[in-house]
């Protein structure tokens, strides 16, 4: 399973195999927990899950545009989708949403599929990379003038394409971040798809003691 560093992080909430990279798209880099029930869309009596909640919840949308609509209604700061996307990314397909609370932040996943059905996402409130592993292997990168980190993986089933994560604003020194993207894309679409969302004012969030 792979961590999320809000518990740290992605979200984020059961004890983490501390540096395990993900290996499928199913496990994102932001998720650390997950809800005993399937997802379920949210209701009139939807009340976003507690500090003291153990396991995040997860919320099911008929849509990326619908998911993020919900979101911005219970979550500080811009939450917004990019509106540069690559040619096989929609955001008319079924969505998965896992919400969570950490150290009174609320921190959001949003999963999606690509047309050709291969995953990706996107992290609000904060954002870490897949395990140490992938802490190892980013790189500093820019996004609208703010610092980030890209982690680039092969993919294990020996295919070309590459399992691709950014968070930001986010350093070497502070690996965490208030957005993140993941899946298998391309950097460049990846860091293009970030530079079009909402502009970060805040400072990176300094980071707990990564453990590794």
């Amino acid at each position: 399973m792979v961590r999320w560093r809000l518990i740290v992080s992605l979200p984020v909430i059961a004890t983490l195999v501390a540096c395990e990279r993900a290996t499928a798209p199913a496990e994102s880099v932001a998720q650390t927990s997950t809800s005993s029930s399937a997802p379920q869309s949210p209701g009139d009596t939807f009340k976003w899950p507690n500090e003291h909640d153990e396991n995040s919840l997860e919320l099911s949308f008929p849509s990326a545009v619908e998911a993020v609509t919900f979101l911005s209604e219970y979550m500080d700061g811009d939450i917004a989708l990019p509106t540069s996307l690559p040619s096989n990314v929609r955001l008319d397909v079924s969505t998965s949403v896992s919400v969570v609370t950490r150290d009174g932040v609320r921190s959001a996943q949003v999963t999606l599929d690509t047309q050709q059905g291969d995953v990706w996402g996107i992290m609000y409130g904060r954002s870490g990379l897949d395990g140490c592993d992938g802490e190892r292997h980013a790189r500093s990168v820019t996004v609208s003038g703010q610092p980030g980190l890209l982690s680039v993986a092969t993919d294990p089933d020996g295919s070309q394409r590459k399992w691709v994560q950014l968070i930001w604003p986010a350093t070497l020194k502070d690996p965490e971040g208030l957005y993140g993207l993941f899946g298998w894309l391309s950097p460049s679409a990846v860091v293009a798809m970030a530079e079009s969302m909402p502009v970060v004012d805040a400072p990176p969030v300094a980071a707990a003691a990564a453990g590794c």
